[in-house]
């Protein structure tokens, strides 16, 4: 057996490594579209300590917890139908989703350095609305993949929700926190 053909299998022996290589490629790539639909920031002129950001994040700290949460649920959602698929979906976003999500937006801050209370206003600040849109874009999202989507076909379905998901994120990770409080401040005096 040669070196390369033990290399090409190791995704197959590691589901976690498999999962860490696929986010170290997505999420940076997830910012970089991010960058380029709102500013028009071409390749060139992307932020690469931005991307790389995202890349360490999603590999080291957002693909163990997701692999780990995944193989721990399969426990429990044994069966393959539509019911099994929507009650996991919507017990998805009561219990993981909100903890990946404030655990998305305190990691990403820390790795930009900034000090904890930031990290923290970070959360309180941008969580509530961003958690609102996933309650209804992931149970429809698996409910979708589940029902309409051929079995074979639907990691690539799940992949590419899971790219719109991510883009949406670290577009509202990118919102400076000066804007959101103002927002904030408004809506309080209607």
């Amino acid at each position: 057996m040669t070196i390369l053909t033990k290399v090409l299998r190791l995704p197959n022996q590691y589901p976690l490594l498999r999962g860490m290589v696929s986010y170290a490629i997505i999420w940076p790539t997830c910012s970089i579209v991010q960058e380029y639909i709102i500013n028009g920031t071409t390749i060139g002129h992307a932020d690469w300590s931005r991307a790389a950001r995202y890349s360490v994040f999603g590999t080291f700290f957002m693909a163990p917890v997701f692999y780990g949460w995944m193989k721990y649920t399969s426990r429990f959602f044994r069966k393959k139908n539509l019911k099994t698929a929507f009650t996991r979906a919507v017990i998805e976003q009561v219990s993981y989703s909100p903890l990946a999500m404030a655990y998305f937006f305190f990691g990403m801050s820390a790795l930009e350095m900034k000090p904890l209370n930031s990290c923290i206003n970070e959360v309180r600040e941008k969580f509530w609305s961003t958690y609102k849109l996933g309650v209804i874009f992931w149970p429809a999202a698996q409910t979708i993949n589940f029902y309409f989507v051929s079995e074979k076909n639907r990691i690539v379905f799940v992949s590419a929700a899971s790219f719109v998901w991510t883009v949406y994120l670290a577009h509202v990770k990118a919102k400076d926190q000066s804007d959101i409080e103002l927002k904030v401040m408004d809506a309080k005096k209607i």
